[in-house]
């Protein structure tokens, strides 16, 4: 490990503490809101519905979120995506009608797939090449950490 190339700078800080408040929020979001549809009337088909909506919407959309990425800019996608899952988690929490909530899960699930893959290159091209495995690592432990303290 070479003090020339520093793997601990402020802007792996900055990415650790966005990755692990990104995935506080999502974890929190997943074990409610199936009980929030069922509040709201849906049936508990509806609740799995919503996790299936947000997962594969996730999946499929992520090779064009992530070639997208790389065509206009990752910071500007990890920018992009963030705003739009803040205003989705705003939204969970005002909406009055559960299908609503399921169409918002399908729409954040392309924003989440954009925010997965411009994240993780992101983090990936500002570490230093011979210690990027470790950094990795490191950077892994934040969304650990995230689960960790989630519900």
């Amino acid at each position: 490990m070479s003090s020339a190339e520093p793997l601990f700078t402020p802007r792996f800080f900055v990415m650790c503490g966005f990755s692990f408040t990104v995935f506080l929020s999502a974890f929190q979001l997943l074990p409610t809101a199936p009980f929030h549809i069922l509040d709201l009337g849906g049936s508990t088909t509806a609740s799995g519905m919503f996790l299936g909506f947000l997962t594969y919407s996730s999946a499929v959309s992520a090779p064009l979120t992530g070639a997208y990425a790389d065509r206009i800019g990752q910071r500007r996608i990890l920018i992009t995506s963030s705003l739009a899952l803040t205003f989705f988690s705003a939204c969970y929490a005002m909406v009055t009608d559960y299908r609503l909530m399921l169409a918002l899960a399908i729409v954040q699930g392309v924003f989440w797939s954009g925010l997965l893959s411009a994240s993780a290159a992101y983090t990936t091209a500002m570490l230093p090449e011979r210690r990027r495995a470790e950094g990795i690592g490191y950077w892994g432990l934040s969304t650990m950490a995230a689960i960790a303290v989630a519900p």
